[in-house]
């Protein structure tokens, strides 16, 4: 039998024992030696941090607004924060993103998403007649762009780089002024609930848009461009009825509220946009 089995007491601060943790200091209730198991179980979730919220969380982020829900009642424990989750879908999409294709077969594959489509060459691969394009383009162009032109001229690829380096920090930004625009609609709730509610529908967009940018590595623009158009259905769904689930109301006017807050969202966008714009122009 157990020091632990036998007193009944945590090992680490000596209070007493009611259950598999310690209701004092937190330690899990554990043998003074250590087991093969419980070493090889504690290097397990150092190194995946799986301690059973991982999957917990995925399958509320999959139901529209029930992590939100979760969060604001209170029930935290069972789920990884909401800041944690939302950094950690953003990171992979945008190293999916920076690494997916963005031509099929020669022709450029839009599908949406954060994405400043560039195309992926070197100055050298650029055709004379695409050159003679850029050129005309950039002398009659007004002066505010001609440093973003210049750039797309001098160096595609290095542009297509920057860009990706400044927007997940720009999308960060952007996560509080989208819960703003939320509090101004959903005045009795707190600014507090619209930036876990951000951060959740956020996270969801961005495993969604993975997903997409995966899609163009098949090589198949039809797969591709296909599943886009299934992911813009499936957020506007999953929008809608995440603000319902978390807000309430009648679905006329969630869907109103739903579709001005994006509205006013996109007009707040453009100035992070050309802030990423003008950040990739110029740092060269």
């Amino acid at each position: 039998m157990s020091e632990l089995a036998s007193t009944g007491r945590c090992l680490n601060c000596d209070a007493p024992l009611s259950g598999p943790f310690c209701s004092s200091c937190g330690q899990r209730a554990v043998p003074p030696n250590p087991t093969v198991s419980e070493l090889t179980n504690d290097a397990w979730q150092e190194l995946s941090g799986y301690d059973g919220r991982i999957l917990a969380t995925l399958r509320g982020l999959l139901r529209p607004g029930q992590l939100t829900q979760e969060y604001v009642a209170g029930r935290r424990a069972h789920y990884l924060p909401p800041l944690r989750v939302y950094l950690t879908v953003s990171v992979l999409y945008f190293v999916v993103a920076s690494a997916a294709p963005t031509t099929i077969d020669g022709a450029p594959v839009r599908t949406g998403g954060l994405r400043i489509e560039v195309p992926e060459m070197a100055p050298g691969a650029m055709s004379e007649e695409d050159r003679a394009q850029l050129q005309t383009a950039l002398a009659e162009a007004p002066g505010i762009l001609r440093p973003m032109l210049q750039s797309l001229l001098d160096d595609p690829a290095g542009f297509r780089a920057r860009v990706f380096a400044i927007l997940p920090r720009v999308s960060f930004v952007m996560l509080p002024v989208f819960a703003g625009i939320v509090s101004l609609f959903y005045r009795r709730r707190a600014f507090p609930t619209a930036l876990v509610f951000a951060a959740h529908l956020y996270s969801f967009m961005f495993a969604v848009m993975s997903v997409v940018e995966l899609m163009k590595f098949t090589g198949s623009a039809n797969a591709a461009v296909g599943t886009a158009i299934l992911a813009m259905v499936l957020l506007a769904v999953y929008a809608l009825v995440a603000f319902r689930r978390v807000y309430g109301g009648a679905w006329v006017i969630i869907a109103a509220k739903t579709l001005a807050i994006m509205l006013i969202y996109s007009v707040a966008s453009l100035p992070g946009l050309a802030a990423v714009v003008a950040w990739a122009s110029l740092s060269r």
